[in-house]
This record gives structure tokens, sequence and C-alpha cells, in this order.
């Protein structure tokens, strides 16, 4: 069941309520700075989109280009205009509004997003922790099995979905 809302691009201004659902769904070690959730928005802003539901922003989910053909520390870091691969970043909802189908909904418009970007992309990569990978399969992105990136004491693993 998904909840009545609307997703679209946050703007410079909203990236501050973005920041609070992130610090408030990683770990400290994890989570994005607001200083990258600024670049990541004003450097690929189509990538950043919000659901939002009677104004309030809920959760979001946030990306970025790369000429790798998976997720890299380079790609966790830089956007790269030119690159093929959509590196997705952070999926973020807030805690009151989890397991209503948020994330898978965002997960979705996102892909929808991707596939209407220029450059034209070849796939979306992300990493994830093991207890959320059933959500990542469901939204249609194949497991790789682990992810070379270290970020924060536990493991990742990266999901890949090929758009062509």
């Amino acid at each position: 069941m998904q909840p009545e809302g609307e997703i679209r691009t946050l703007s410079a201004e909203e990236v501050a309520p973005a920041l609070a659902l992130e610090v408030s769904a990683f770990p400290p070690e994890e989570a994005a700075s607001l200083r990258q959730l600024q670049y990541r928005q004003r450097e690929v802003g189509e990538f950043f989109q919000g659901n939002f539901i009677n104004g309030k922003l809920v959760g979001f989910i946030c990306g970025t280009r790369s000429v790798a053909d998976h997720i890299t520390q380079r790609s966790m870091e830089v956007h790269e205009s030119a690159g093929t691969t959509i590196c997705i970043h952070s999926v973020c909802v807030d805690q009151a509004w989890r397991r209503r189908g948020i994330a898978l909904s965002l997960l979705r418009h996102f892909v929808e997003v991707v596939r209407h970007s220029r450059p034209t992309a070849r796939r979306i990569c992300l990493i994830c922790h093991l207890q959320l990978l059933p959500l990542y399969t469901k939204a249609g992105f194949t497991l790789l099995g682990p992810s070379t990136v270290t970020h924060g004491p536990d493991a990742w693993y990266e999901c890949t979905m090929d758009l062509n």
C-alpha cells in the first residue's frame, strides 16, 4: 500500500531536512554530512528526490553518476557527469513512516528518473547491509556480493540493476 504523497526533486533549502533523516537512519560513521548532501543536490539535483506527505519530507533518495561499472570509494565521493553508472548513496525514510512502501516507491520513481536522464545510464548500483537486501531485490536489483567499499564497521553488499 502506497501512502498519499508527492515525490519530487529536493531544492537546496530542503537538504537540511534530508540531513535530519540521514542522521536518524544511519550510524554517525555511515551518515553523509550536510556538505556531502549539499554537493549531491547541487551537482545532480535530478537524482535527489524526496517523498513529501502533507508538505513534510518523510523520505528521500539520492545518487550521483560514476564512470566505474560498480560502487567504488571514489564514486561515493565524486559525481562524474559523463558516467553511465548511477550510484545510489542514500534511501532514508522517517522512522514514523517506515514499512509503508515509501522506500520502494522512492526506488521505483528513481529508476524512472534515471531512465529518462541524459546521458543515458546503463546501470544503477548501490550498497546496503544484509537486512535490507529484500527491499532492494523487490525493487528489481540483483545482489552482486560483498562490496569492496568500507564505510563504518559493518559489511556492505553491492546490488545492481541493468537498464539495457
